[in-house]
């Protein structure tokens, strides 16, 4: 009995030293939360403060006459003359070890991603209302409610530098910031990002509107990226340049840099533009690092083998939304952005085990021989201008979902393939009207080659159907070849 009291006595001391303590523990953690909160609010006010200065300050410029210039018609996409079919070999015989002539040697080009040019100071949302909107079948939800609308008098300097100040009073900062979290939820690129600001706007403003303009451009701003204001007789548009060449846009050039319009002006013409800079502004890029994460939608199932290697073979759906974003993005001769955007996690997943256990044990050439005849031979060929009417390359995952593709397309997956599956490093080889791949192998890989950088890369076309690695079209054996670095 003793006993017991004694070990009750000694828990009821311990609790309440330790109650005591607990309370002093709380007092101080609550003391340092309000501290932490005043040093927050006190930091929010000023960057409140940076940015309202800076807004207003650039919206004063804004009304000062805009200056004209000459606007340069689009540069279509270049036709290529490519062959109506896709070569077949007719021989068994071998390619021998033989260099072929290459052209200069193109490097990927080196971007930094925009960021916001100051924080953004953030009030409690979770009372402000809530304004929802799709972006490419996405739910988004963003900090808007109706009074935050504005209506233009004109497309005048005055005009846009009143609502800029509007929107740089009435919470459309932080709009901007919700914005800028669905670009890093959703993975999204630059261009991602740009056509999420443009949705967004022209879902809350009116699509075509000068004021959906105005808010995508304020938003743009705010978060980093290079944006500039033009206009052309009563309407605004939106002027972005970009890292890589884009074709059938239209653009002018502003401080030694082209700027594009992101309209369906095709034509050339004058246009006022305000050409005032923000500091720290970046060039957005068309570079896809990540697959954007779209809600799923997927495609009904289509079954893709290899005819020299029927087991390597696999059922693959794809995400209608992600191949809807691919639709809308714009053409660029620079053919190595495709081949990093690589696959979608749901393609990669129906596909690579199977080839990945058709490849185990091979040699590197046999390895590259079975993947080589699975892009030659599981899909159907037809020209870009038989298929859409018009050039565009494809991404990886639209070869999964477009009934044909063509020798470009071809070499882009082939590209990811050697890349993810046998980890070797691939470059693309673009002749006239053609293009192919080459592969940096580790082991002896007999075959057509060239050197760069004291490196041996053997030649891998995936529209010589039938053509083992190390084969060439014959047509392309002394044509030399420009070199396009992929990865780096």
């Amino acid at each position: 009995m003793k006993k017991r009291l004694f070990i009750c006595l000694f828990f009821s001391i311990l609790f309440t030293i330790s109650y005591g303590q607990n309370n002093k523990f709380d007092s101080i953690r609550n003391s340092m939360q309000q501290q932490f909160n005043q040093f927050a609010n006190s930091k929010n006010r000023e960057y409140a403060d940076f940015r309202d200065k800076v807004n207003a300050a650039y919206a004063e410029r804004m009304k000062v006459s805009w200056k004209t210039f000459q606007l340069r018609a689009a540069e279509p996409t270049p036709v290529r003359p490519e062959p109506p079919k896709p070569v077949v070999k007719s021989d068994n015989e071998v390619a021998p070890t033989k260099p072929v002539p290459i052209g200069k040697v193109v490097k990927p080009v080196e971007t930094e991603s925009p960021q916001p040019f100051q924080p953004i100071a953030r009030p409690d949302k979770e009372e402000s209302p809530q304004y929802s909107f799709q972006f490419h079948h996405t739910p988004c939800n963003v900090h808007l409610q109706k009074t935050q609308r504005f209506i233009l008098a004109d497309a005048s300097e005055s005009s846009a530098a009143e609502a800029w100040k509007r929107m740089s009073a009435n919470g459309f900062d932080v709009v901007a910031d919700d914005c800028f979290r669905y670009k890093e939820q959703l993975s999204l690129n630059d261009w991602g990002y740009i056509e999420l600001t443009k949705t967004l706007a022209c879902d809350f403003m009116g699509k075509g509107t000068n004021e959906a303009v105005l808010m995508q451009i304020y938003l743009l701003a705010q978060s980093g990226y290079k944006v500039r204001i033009a206009r052309r007789d009563e309407q605004l548009v939106a002027l972005i340049p970009f890292s890589n060449l884009l074709y059938n846009y239209s653009c002018l050039l502003l401080d030694g840099e082209w700027y594009y319009l992101m309209d369906d002006e095709k034509n050339g013409g004058s246009y006022s533009v305000f050409t005032e800079k923000f500091k720290g502004e970046k060039t957005p890029s068309l570079s896809i690092q990540a697959e954007p994460q779209f809600a799923e939608n997927s495609s009904s199932p289509r079954t893709f083998a290899s005819r020299r290697y029927p087991n390597a073979s696999a059922s693959v759906s794809t995400n209608k939304n992600l191949i809807e974003f691919y639709n809308s993005y714009p053409v660029t001769g620079q053919w190595d952005e495709y081949a990093k955007a690589s696959l979608s996690r749901k393609i990669k997943r129906n596909l690579y085990p199977n080839l990945k256990q058709q490849i185990s044990g091979k040699t590197e050439r046999e390895a590259a021989n079975i993947l080589l005849n699975f892009v030659q031979t599981a899909f159907d060929y037809q020209t870009d201008q038989e298929q859409f009417g018009y050039e565009r390359p494809l991404f990886g995952d639209e070869l999964f979902y477009y009934p044909y593709s063509d020798c470009e397309d071809r070499s882009i997956l082939f590209s990811i393939l050697v890349h993810d599956l046998l980890h070797l490093d691939v470059v693309m080889l673009l002749y006239p009207g053609h293009l192919a791949t080459a592969v940096r192998f580790t082991e002896n890989v007999s075959g057509y080659y060239f050197m760069v950088n004291s490196e041996k890369y053997v030649i891998c076309d995936p529209t010589y159907i039938g053509a083992p690695v190390g084969d060439c079209m014959p047509q392309f054996v002394s044509t030399p070849a420009e070199i396009v670095i992929i990865y780096e």
